[in-house]
């Protein structure tokens, strides 16, 4: 028998008793994982990592008998240069097609007092070999994870196709923002998703102007207490769990089935190490950026295949089969492992209880003029929200660049509120098994109650456990 017919035995193998123990698990830590990788519905047909489907304000539909009350939307960022660096890259990266001027000036000062307009650029010396450190980024005019001129046009589009929905067909938005009661913008602080939201306001509100008025204060939280991602450093229980889900004998089965693949491409790149071992996020982020705009993908004439010393590229196939098995690992993570429940809710359940917070707060009256907030942030602030929700396999590839999550809710005739969500442009369907309501009109209880198993009481106590 060969290795990879025996390790696809052992796949399968692992898998009948993770069903096994899946059954018998309780509702909330229950898995329904129960195959290996090359028997996984995928449902990625149509799935393209370079681009997420957007609204379409020509099609949206108002829910029947329903008025809208209030928006909440959460992005990942638009497309962006790789964050991962891999050794002698020569590939050209450009971000200089677009200029971001800033200024400052004291909040009590008048207008006209600032220190006057700047840019900045990224510059990457073309003596970087002789006087920098040679080797350890590309060439171009691009910093690492820097948001691209794509990127910046795909929020662009974005906040049009919203503009389309909520200003133009419903009249739900002001056409013009004369003043910023009515928008909440919060971002991580980091510049990919800085530039997101500016780039979608900015299609959305689009004759605002520099005027201080219509400021849009963008809301950050120092990384030390960020909470629209897994902040492992404030919360180190995150760590001890994604690592017993990635020692779990499945995991590891799934690894060892996919060991050829990833010892190819590590060698190709010239990488090592922990992260580079237990997970596929690296590989993607190398490959799928590059593919996104037609780079070629990396070759290495050092790269050691089976033992031999010779010239070898990544492919085309390689990247496809990469790619699954992100969306394989993604989904063991955050949806399908018995210990994802809490995973999760270490992850993100901190943001779910800022959202439902506001929501409750506008139905109390307490938020003004509010009806808009917007939660510009990553890949793992999308993930973790979907599967949350119990996302089907199809909603739970890994978000594409400029993904973007609607939650809107809506209070109908009778008195009662409902919560839709629109996921990458369709309402969001759920695994058949889990379906525990329909996101057309889920009534908000049921929505709150699904939520509460995610929000802890009190985040420091249960990292602390």
């Amino acid at each position: 028998m060969g290795t990879r017919t025996l390790n696809s035995v052992v796949v399968i193998i692992v898998a009948l008793v993770a069903a096994a123990a899946a059954a018998n698990a309780s509702p909330e830590s229950s898995s329904s994982f129960g195959v290996g990788v090359s028997a996984f519905a995928f449902d990625d047909a149509a799935y393209s990592y370079c681009d997420a489907g957007f609204p379409d304000d020509q099609a949206y539909s108002a829910v029947p008998d329903a008025k809208l009350e209030f928006v909440q939307v959460v992005v990942r960022h638009g497309d962006r240069t790789p964050v991962h660096l891999i050794p002698n890259d020569n590939t050209t990266w450009t971000c200089d097609g677009v200029d971001e001027d800033i200024y400052l000036r004291g909040a009590d000062q008048p207008e006209t007092n600032t220190t006057g307009a700047f840019k900045q650029l990224i510059e990457i010396p073309s003596w970087n070999g002789k006087y920098g450190y040679a080797n350890q980024v590309w060439r171009g005019t691009c910093d690492v994870g820097q948001l691209t001129d794509r990127g910046k046009f795909q929020h662009r589009l974005l906040g049009s196709k919203l503009r389309g929905i909520y200003v133009d067909k419903l009249g739900f938005l002001s056409a013009e923002l004369n003043n910023t009661d009515e928008i909440y913008a919060r971002t991580t602080n980091v510049w990919r998703t800085k530039n997101s939201a500016e780039s979608l306001l900015g299609a959305l509100w689009p004759k605002r102007g520099i005027a201080p008025q219509t400021a849009i204060p963008f809301h950050t939280y120092p990384k030390e207490i960020e909470t629209m991602y897994g902040n492992t450093d404030a919360c180190g229980k995150i760590g001890t769990l994604v690592s017993n889900i990635t020692n779990s004998e499945q995991y590891q089965a799934f690894l060892k089935d996919q060991g050829p693949l990833m010892a190819k491409l590590s060698g190709i790149f010239g990488v090592s190490g922990k992260d580079w071992e237990n997970s596929w996020d690296g590989y993607v982020d190398v490959l799928q950026a590059r593919q996104c705009h037609g780079v070629e993908l990396p070759c290495s004439d050092r790269a050691s295949i089976s033992g031999k010393v010779a010239p070898k590229c990544a492919t085309a196939e390689d990247s496809v089969q990469v790619m699954r098995n992100s969306h394989y690992e993604w989904a063991f993570k955050y949806r399908d492992h018995p210990l994802s429940h809490n995973y999760v809710r270490l992850v993100i359940g901190s943001l779910l209880g800022t959202l439902k917070d506001q929501v409750q707060e506008h139905i109390a009256g307490k938020t003004g003029n509010l009806k808009f907030a917007l939660y510009s942030g990553h890949d793992t602030t999308v993930a973790p929200l979907v599967a949350m929700l119990q996302a089907s396999n199809k909603n739970m590839l890994w978000p594409p660049y400029a993904s973007n999550i609607l939650f809107e809710l809506w209070k109908k005739g009778d008195g009662s509120r409902v919560v839709r969500v629109i996921y990458n442009g369709q309402v969001l369907k759920l695994q058949p098994e889990f379906e525990w309501c329909d996101l057309n009109a889920c009534p908000l209880d049921t929505f709150y109650k699904h939520l509460d198993e995610y929000i802890p009481e009190n985040i420091v106590a249960e990292c602390a456990k």
